[in-house]
Order: C-alpha cells, then sequence, then structure tokens
C-alpha cells in the first residue's frame, strides 16, 4: 500500500516470478500491464500479428528460441546453427500492412533507442538529434538464418535489453539478466 501511495511498483510484484521488469511509475506500469493483456488477447483471437510487441513479453528470450525453432523444423536445419539477420524496415508499426509480414522470422517492434537514431535516408544509425536522449524505432524483421552466412562488416552489434537498467549478470553468458539479444545495425549506408 505504501509502495502505491507513493507511485511506485511493489517489489513483489517486480519479483522474476510474479512480474515482469518495468521502471515506470505504478500508473503507467497498470496502463502498461494492460496494454500488454489487449495484445495477448488480439493475437489469440486474431491469429499471429503482423509484429510482436517485443516489450509485451515477459522472457523475450523464449519467443527469440521459438521463432528459431519454427523456422529450424520447416527447413530441417539444426537451431544451434542459426541467427537473426537484422533488417530495418523503413517504417513505424502504425505504418504497416499485410506486404511487410514476412514468410520466415518475425517482424517486431516496440523498441526505443538511447544515444543514436536510426537514418530513414541513410538506412543506418546515425548521431542522435541534440536535447533527444530517447526515440523510438522502426519496426525490424528478424531474419532466421544459417550461422555461416552471417557477417558483421559495417555493423553495429546493439543490445536488447528488456528495460535501460543493466543490473545483474548470468552466469552462463556474463551478460546482464535485462540483456535479449544483440540487433546488427548498419552504421554505413552504403552497406544496406
Amino acid at each position: 500500500m505504501i509502495c502505491i501511495q507513493n507511485a511506485k511498483i511493489p517489489d513483489t510484484w517486480l519479483s522474476t516470478s510474479l512480474g515482469y521488469p518495468c521502471l515506470k511509475p505504478v500508473a503507467s506500469w497498470f496502463e502498461d500491464f494492460l496494454k500488454r493483456l489487449e495484445f495477448m488477447k488480439d493475437w489469440l483471437a486474431n491469429g499471429p500479428p503482423l509484429s510482436y510487441w517485443i516489450s509485451c513479453f515477459f522472457f523475450p528470450q523464449g519467443f527469440m528460441t521459438a521463432t528459431l525453432q519454427t523456422y529450424a523444423r520447416k527447413t530441417q536445419t539444426p537451431i544451434d546453427t542459426l541467427a537473426f539477420r537484422t533488417n530495418v524496415l523503413p517504417l513505424q508499426i502504425e505504418y504497416l500492412n499485410e506486404e511487410a509480414k514476412p514468410e520466415i522470422g518475425v517482424n517486431v517492434h516496440g523498441m526505443f533507442m538511447q544515444g543514436a537514431k536510426w537514418s530513414y535516408e541513410k538506412k543506418c544509425l546515425d548521431d542522435s538529434d541534440p536535447k533527444i536522449a530517447e526515440i523510438s524505432f522502426p519496426v525490424i524483421w528478424l531474419e532466421p538464418i544459417e550461422d555461416k552466412e552471417y557477417t558483421l562488416d559495417k555493423r553495429y552489434q546493439c543490445p536488447l535489453y528488456k528495460t535501460s537498467t543493466r543490473a545483474g549478470e548470468l552466469s552462463t553468458t556474463g551478460h546482464s539478466t535485462n540483456f535479449v539479444l544483440y540487433i546488427d545495425l548498419p552504421i554505413d549506408g552504403s552497406q544496406v
């Protein structure tokens, strides 16, 4: 009750067994929670969406693994030889249509970038605008590919986190417990 009076999320709601990590005040957390339920309800009622709200998932790493498993079963490719190629689409989620639905992999949205921005003109990362700390990132198509096709030429491995907190460390990988995956983004428009 004291946490709610102080507009804070109670610690018991944020524990890994009961809730998802969130840095928002309690009113925004509750609004976000209702949006997550609506997204899941729409997915259940209407089938797979054009793009998945990646921030919606309690455990997005499981969603990524399921996406790779689906591709591995379809192509009879061992899952441990697969990775994601990042393809940034030139639009935000509100402009997505059926033509952008990939045959393989998934579109994801709901990500934000700090300290840089996406240049729609150059089709690569660019310096952030002055006095703008955080921007909404365009829709990304995560395309499953075999590791041997994977190249990082003129690309930046941008870490994707559940929240901006980098606390906690997994003993298995050394990454933050908030870490989801690296999104490889072009840093030079000539490579797109």
